[in-house]
């Protein structure tokens, strides 16, 4: 049954090019292979060639805004929000209920604002009051609509 399927067979090992390697006696021969292999790939004509790509310059430098400078244009964005809804509630045509998107606006903009204000230096400590007090008045502007203040 065995000779059937002839599993118990010997069969010589699967030689390769590694092997002639190994029976030649040469241990160098990984490195000497490795060294061709790596001036092969060495670029040669880019280092002598006058006219290859070199470093390309921007034209303008990128501004990377400060922290000052986020928090400056917060508050005018929160600043020209609350202009916005206090010319709403000027407006009789405005209802309470077309007002209600801006105020929960600005409240997410007053949190976020708040949040920014607390990475300023002492520094910037003029800033950082105006900042907080447009947070306040903010905040204070969506509690009042909140509790129904404007209900009349």
């Amino acid at each position: 049954m065995v000779n059937i399927h002839h599993i118990n067979d010997t069969t010589p090992p699967i030689k390769g090019p590694q092997d002639s390697t190994r029976k030649s006696g040469n241990k160098d021969a990984f490195t000497s292979a490795l060294t061709r292999a790596l001036d092969k790939t060495q670029p040669s004509e880019m280092q002598n060639n006058p006219q290859a790509l070199g470093e390309i310059t921007s034209v303008r430098t990128i501004q990377i805004p400060t922290q000052s400078d986020l928090v400056s244009g917060s508050t005018e964005k929160l600043l020209e929000l609350l202009d916005t809804f206090s010319a709403q509630l000027q407006d009789p045509g405005v209802s309470l209920k077309h007002m209600a998107p801006v105020l929960e606006t600005i409240h997410n903009k007053a949190d976020q604002l708040v949040k920014e204000t607390r990475d300023l230096g002492a520094e910037h400590a003029g800033l950082r009051d105006i900042a907080n007090q447009t947070a306040v008045t903010a905040q204070t502007e969506y509690i009042k609509f909140q509790r129904g203040d404007y209900l009349s």
